[in-house]
């Protein structure tokens, strides 16, 4: 068997909050009890005490039976790139989060949640307006929803040439 040898380094929560800050998506995983269900989604962090993410999303379909069945999601982002020192070895980091999911359903929060996504860019222009009349026609079908994170933790591996692990 391999030897495997690994020079990776957890990240610590300031990195943690500097990426979550940097990055617009990842993928929110669900689970209905016997399945997992994994959704690629855009974000919004918001930093408070341990943070918060913010997602649109339509409240239907299977994101939204997941949802229903189970309120505790994983949330997962990653990058691959390049080395800065050598252009053959590749690096690398990872954050998984863990938390709570939520819809957003008072209507003054969702004013000030669509207010602060499209001040972030994260509303094609002018669609914030129309989609927040919709919403607050009826706030209980509301296409926004947050995670607050329960549990963070991250890796990283500043630079490997593939292969390199086993020896």
């Amino acid at each position: 068997m391999a030897d495997l040898r690994t020079q990776s380094h957890f990240l610590d929560e300031p990195k943690i909050k500097e990426l979550l800050q940097s990055k617009r998506d990842g993928v929110l995983s669900f689970t209905n009890g016997t399945a997992a269900y994994g959704v690629p989604l855009g974000y919004a962090y918001y930093d408070n005490n341990n943070g918060t993410l913010y997602f649109g999303m339509n409240p239907s379909g299977r994101k939204f039976d997941y949802f229903n069945k189970c309120k505790h999601v994983s949330f997962t982002m990653y990058q691959t790139f390049p080395s800065p020192e050598d252009e053959l070895r590749m690096a690398w980091w990872s954050i998984i989060l863990d938390g709570e999911l939520s819809q957003v359903t008072a209507p003054e929060e969702i004013t000030t949640l669509a207010d602060w996504m499209d001040a972030k860019g994260l509303f094609p222009p002018g669609l914030k307006e129309k989609f927040l009349g919709a919403i607050l026609k009826d706030p209980d079908k509301s296409n926004f929803f947050k995670m607050k994170i329960t549990a963070m933790g991250g890796k990283e591996m500043p630079e490997y040439r593939p292969g390199d692990e086993a020896k």
